[in-house]
């Protein structure tokens, strides 16, 4: 499975971009994870195994210009 977030231009939030990077894999289980917040309010946590997660790769795809995220909030409020 792959998933990533990749951060660009993070220093300025006005310009910043981030891209979210994923296989087939990686899309289902996005899309499982966000349909468990549907209908309640709560929060999960998707994070690389540098912070002791197991939900997001490690592998940057977006290029040279991006940053690996290491840590993902999904809040519905």
């Amino acid at each position: 499975m792959l998933l990533t977030v990749e951060l660009k231009d993070g220093r300025d939030a006005s310009t910043a971009e981030i891209a979210i990077c994923c296989d087939d894999q990686g899309l289902e289980f996005l899309i499982k994870k966000l349909s468990s917040l549907r209908g309640k309010k709560d929060h999960l946590h998707l994070m690389t195994p540098a912070w002791a997660g197991s939900e997001l790769s490690e592998k940057k795809q977006g290029g040279p210009d991006y940053e690996l995220v290491n840590h993902l909030l999904l809040v519905k409020l």
